[in-house]
């Protein structure tokens, strides 16, 4: 797209900035790191993964395979976020109290451990497939299989979470991940990738929970997951296959407590959410307000929602009244009344059984705590808004949640955000829609510019200007081509800026953006 460019690193922007991050050493050290990985990995395969089986064929207990790995869990503001009840608080209120991890349910260390989680805290799981070889095969001579698969590693996470009293805030955001590892697994051809570091983020969220608990750091579950994919992992969803040599064993009324709550979702699916009921008055107080709304006749707008609020519920229509509510809270939102606006936003999604609702509610009060920059709430509902999107194959909404999450740790300068970005582009991709993956590729170029990357940078707006051409989003090809032009006069590329920059003109012509047609002439002028 923006051929023959070469910005190398021994450029320097015109107005002499200092670049933040030291990335060529930084780069070198990550190189050593990956070359020195690369040396030990089938070191840890050979020696580690098989003597793992050979200790299970033996009756032993085997060793901690104690493979680090890499935790892609979002940092402590993700960790701590809550996903059990949206807070809609003002904007005043302090918030570091909701944050907590356990705070609602504290649990001493001895409860913790009885709970044996992967086989207890300080023994992980492969022992308790080990305990259990014996019976099952019946003669420790026995082949034991490496095969694992990842239905099994999916229950015995959820068992695991349970039975060490994770708080509910917690498992629902491991529960996050494990839906979204549990999706990916059942499409005809998994993302390997992505489930890897799914399972990792749950992993990073119980171990930060459980070495909060013992206040000693712990890293039993990611060890599990790590020791998990040195198996023989079929990533195809299959609930029968079970591979008892890795069961969990967790205690009787654990596994009553399982079995309870995988009968409750069977039962949601198969009830329909109420239907809201065809009343005439109703649809045109609705369109009314709908109408003051958009002429920003905010008065109006309120007073006739709130006469089809009172109709629904003489109706007893609660979706129409979650959705008149949502309305409600956009009109508060538009006039910067923002308690208001998250007030509405909370009661709707407690009103509703709408996933498209919640999902629409919990995107636009994240936005509201991304706005004023409050950093744990936004991530709160932006994980929320993923969630509910999952449900309902939303790949649209998972996408801008995760960008706009990547763009937060963007703004903080952490390299966290590239992390988040690489999810993105996972169910970009999944989504199949030329202007989502616009939208990523050019949020990742303003990052790598911000971070001073050029070559990275030009690279991804080359990305985004090539799929917003394909989505016919003429103005946001003009966007991109006018930072990527700018980009180019900040390191001195004044032709190849200028061209651009010529280029971003014709797409905003035909846009039909007056405004940024003339902003892109004064630009031309510079360069």
């Amino acid at each position: 797209m923006f051929e023959s460019l070469r910005v190398g690193p021994q450029l320097t922007p015109k107005n002499n900035q200092i670049i933040k991050r030291n990335e060529d050493e930084e780069a070198k050290k990550k190189a050593n790191e990956t070359e020195g990985e690369a040396k030990q990995g089938s070191n840890l395969a050979q020696s580690r993964g098989l003597k793992y089986v050979e200790d299970l064929q033996n009756g032993k207990h085997p060793q901690n395979p104690n493979v680090g790995g890499n935790n892609y869990a979002y940092n402590n503001q993700v960790q701590n976020a809550q996903m059990a009840r949206p807070m809609a608080r003002p904007m005043q209120r302090p918030m570091n109290n909701q944050m907590g991890i356990g705070m609602n349910r504290p649990m001493g260390a001895g409860q913790m451990a009885g709970a044996r989680p992967m086989g207890g805290v300080q023994q992980p799981v492969q022992a308790q497939g080990a305990q259990q070889t014996q019976g099952v095969s019946g003669s420790s001579n026995k082949m034991i299989s490496p095969k694992i698969n990842i239905a099994q590693v999916i229950g015995d996470f959820k068992n695991t979470a349970k039975a060490i009293g994770t708080p509910e805030d917690i498992y629902e955001e491991v529960d996050t991940y494990l839906g979204l590892v549990e999706k990916t697994t059942k499409k005809d051809t998994p993302n390997v990738k992505a489930v890897q570091s799914n399972l990792r983020n749950a992993a990073g969220l119980l171990d930060k929970y459980i070495s909060d608990t013992l206040n000693k750091d712990s890293k039993v579950v990611e060890n599990w997951v790590e020791a998990i994919f040195l198996q023989q992992v079929d990533y195809k969803y299959n609930t029968e296959d079970v591979n008892e040599a890795f069961l969990v064993k967790m205690p009787e009324d654990n596994k009553k407590a399982e079995g309870a709550e995988q009968a409750q979702p069977q039962q949601a699916q198969n009830t329909e959410p109420q239907k809201p009921k065809m009343d005439s008055e109703l649809k045109q107080l609705f369109k009314d307000g709908k109408s003051a709304s958009k002429a920003k006749d905010s008065v109006t707008a309120l007073s006739t929602f709130q006469r089809a609020i009172n109709r629904s519920i003489e109706l007893g229509d609660t979706e129409s009244q979650a959705k008149i509510t949502f309305e409600v809270a956009q009109v508060y939102d538009h006039d910067d009344d923002l308690p208001r606006a998250l007030e509405n936003y909370n009661k709707a999604i407690e009103t509703t059984t709408d996933n498209n609702v919640k999902v629409k509610a919990h995107y636009s009060m994240a936005q509201i705590y991304d706005d004023v920059k409050q950093f744990k709430p936004a991530i709160e509902h932006y994980m929320a808004a993923i969630s509910f999107a999952g449900e309902t194959d939303n790949f649209k909404a998972q996408t801008q949640s995760l960008t706009k999450i990547g763009n937060m740790y963007s703004d903080k300068y952490d390299k966290e955000a590239f992390n988040v970005y690489e999810d993105a582009k996972v169910v970009a991709d999944e989504s199949k829609d030329a202007s989502v993956k616009g939208y990523v590729s050019s949020s990742i170029a303003n990052a790598y510019n911000k971070f001073n990357r050029p070559e990275k940078a030009m690279r991804y707006y080359s990305d985004a200007v090539k799929n917003y051409k394909q989505a016919g989003s003429d103005e946001k090809v003009a966007i991109n081509y006018k930072k990527a032009g700018e980009l180019m006069q900040d390191y001195q590329r004044m032709d190849k800026g200028k061209n651009l920059i010529q280029k971003a003109i014709l797409y905003a012509k035909k846009a039909n953006n007056e405004n940024l047609v003339k902003e892109l002439e004064k630009d031309l002028q510079v360069a």
